[in-house]
């Protein structure tokens, strides 16, 4: 089949897309009012969305999506009818982005020229360093997103150098990925991340309970350089494998990939813990101890949004001193009639069913720990057809399921409360 690398790149940017709007579309369904929580209108100028709240947003951008996708789709149906020419093959893909990218700048307001700024203008915001600028939840979120496609940064230096090689055929050999480009490319999104923690840490008060949430949500972000660091040398080490003594290379990857696996499971750990913590604000209990004090004692899981009042620190406020453990036995034991929510999740909800917070919990657990299947030796995700592109595939799925539980995190700050069921 043929399905290069630089396809499988549009498709998981198609997909991440598509999966946006589908994002806004059933939130709006349930009620939800995305502009507010998301500070659309509070952007600068030529990006400010002041549009009402249900004029379908998400067909905007599922209209967009579907432009973007058909042009990739006529792509890649080209250049797999040219099997006969790689040469042509590759053109026929370097004209594809060309076309993409042209879609997304162009100035004149047509297709959507709201939507593509707001997208183009918060870029432009993750990218260049400001300590001063606002962090919008808007933003926040497309950041996150971007750590989910860092795989995709490295793929991108491949199909770069396969696009220069049409100019320049001697080029073409140094296309491998020697690990150290690869790596600096994977860390770009998790370094915008951690920059926006930085700018709101400075920006809180200090000392305070949001600066120390700020500081612990960086920790999470700056993790993962280790991870990606030990993953470059380990690669660079197994090329080299070929002019290596066999001996000598062994001692070298040994302690590498024991340092790896204690790197990657820390952050998958804490990274989980955030999200079900903080992004989501589950873990409540009815004594009012919560998995955020653990981290942050007694501190709120405040709103992103201004002028939206976070009440659940009040109905969650600490009734007693009580340990972790204990909290979570009294709240693992108690009747349910007893009960004013269901169990670890949070007095409000704006989803009825709580199982749906209960699976979320779940998979996110599971594909945030797809790298064990790197420790086995029955697993071999690198020889199997195209299976880094399905891990890719998994987290675009991960983070889909993730924004809908952040954006409804942040309408429960201050919406009705739902009868969970």
């Amino acid at each position: 089949m043929y399905f290069p690398v630089a396809f499988q790149v549009l498709f998981l940017a198609q997909l991440a897309a598509l999966g946006w709007g589908a994002n806004l579309r059933i939130l709006s369904n349930a009620g939800i009012e995305v502009r507010p929580m998301l500070q659309l209108s509070q952007l600068p100028t030529a990006h400010r969305d002041d549009g009402r709240p249900h004029d379908g947003l998400h067909r905007s951008v599922f209209r967009l999506a579907r432009v973007l996708a058909a042009v990739t789709a006529a792509g890649w149906l080209l250049a797999a009818l040219a099997a006969s020419s790689p040469t042509l093959q590759t053109w026929l893909a370097l004209l594809t982005y060309i076309a993409i990218v042209c879609l997304l700048v162009l100035p004149q307001r047509i297709l959507l020229h709201t939507v593509r700024m707001q997208f183009l203008g918060s870029l432009v915001r993750i990218v260049v360093p400001s300590m001063a600028s606002p962090v919008f939840l808007s933003d926040i979120i497309m950041a996150d997103i971007l750590t989910s496609c860092a795989r995709t940064f490295a793929d991108m230096r491949l199909v770069a150098c396969q696009f220069v090689s049409l100019a320049w055929p001697g080029e073409a050999s140094t296309c491998t990925d020697t690990g150290m480009l690869g790596a600096l490319l994977v860390a770009m999104p998790y370094a915008f991340r951690l920059r926006q923690c930085a700018n709101e840490y400075l920006n809180a008060p200090p000392a305070s309970a949001e600066a120390r949430r700020h500081f612990a949500n960086a920790v999470k972000y700056a993790s993962s350089f280790p991870v990606i660091c030990l993953s470059a040398i380990h690669r660079r080490a197994e090329i080299k494998a070929s002019t290596t003594d066999a001996k000598q290379l062994g001692w070298m990857l040994r302690p590498t990939f024991g340092l790896w696996v204690f790197a990657v499971a820390f952050n998958s750990l804490y990274s989980y813990y955030w999200d079900v913590a903080f992004d989501w604000n589950l873990g409540h209990t009815s004594s009012g101890w919560k998995l955020a004090d653990l981290v942050v004692p007694h501190a709120a899981t405040r709103s992103s949004s201004p002028g939206i009042v976070d009440e659940m620190a009040e109905l969650a406020a600490p009734r007693e001193l009580v340990t972790p453990a204990d909290a979570l036995a009294r709240d693992m034991y108690a009747p349910m009639a007893k009960r004013s929510f269901p169990r670890l999740l949070r007095p409000r909800l704006r989803f009825t069913r709580s199982w749906l917070y209960y699976a979320a919990m779940a998979i996110d657990f599971l594909l945030r720990i797809t790298w064990t299947m790197k420790l086995s030796s029955y697993i071999r995700i690198d020889q199997m057809a195209f299976g880094g592109f399905w891990l890719n595939v998994l987290e675009v799925y991960r983070r889909w399921q993730w924004t809908f539980l952040r954006i409804e995190k942040e309408a429960a700050a201050g919406g009705p409360v739902a009868i969970a069921r």
